[in-house]
């Protein structure tokens, strides 16, 4: 991976992290999951539907992983000092699969920032990844416990669907496509 450029992607990180971090206070707050969901996943659903770093392409596909995080009762009874630490335990790990095929992957903390080449998905992967997209489990509105959620981001209708899995607990169809999305790579992040 080489490390990408400070001054256009760091503001841009910061922005990320610190919606994640405002997202997991806030839902300390929500009255039930629904709406606790609804608050973790919205900095994901506003998320822009093109790369600049794929050349402008436009995404098909994000597969997150966050580690880092701590449950919202935690968060609720931190002092604002540990808030503020907290956000520099979270990391987020991501792949992007664009329109025409190409694919990153990227690494982003509040103290780093690394991106992967662009290289295209085999012509073969490229046709399974629908496939695999519709047999996603729904994630029934529910986050799974904090500490390493993986978040898949898929477009339809021109807007981002979101769904949350328990990293430490994968559905098979999850495993399935991060690993095409790895080959030929043993792992994706």
């Amino acid at each position: 991976m080489r490390l990408l450029g400070k001054f256009h992607l760091l503001p841009v990180v910061r922005g990320f992290l610190a919606a994640v971090v405002f997202a997991a206070t806030l839902s300390t707050f929500a009255a039930d999951s629904a709406t606790t969901y609804a608050n973790w996943i919205q900095p994901w659903r506003e998320r822009p539907v093109t790369s600049p770093a794929l050349g402008g392409a436009g995404l098909k596909l994000i597969v997150s992983r966050v580690q880092g995080e701590a449950d919202a009762a935690a968060v609720a009874a931190m002092t604002p000092v540990q808030r503020a630490q907290l956000a520099y335990r979270i990391k987020v790990a991501a792949a992007e699969v664009a329109t025409n095929g190409n694919l990153r992957t990227y690494f982003i903390s509040n103290t780093d920032a690394r991106s992967s080449a662009a290289r295209p998905l085999a012509a073969g992967d490229w046709a399974l990844l629908d496939p695999l997209l519709q047999q996603l489990p729904d994630d029934r509105v529910q986050l799974p416990p904090a500490g390493e959620r993986i978040v898949v981001q898929f477009l339809d209708g021109g807007q981002w669907r979101v769904r949350v899995y328990d990293g430490k607990n994968l559905p098979l169809e999850v495993k399935d496509m991060m690993a095409l999305l790895a080959r030929p790579y043993d792992k994706l992040f």
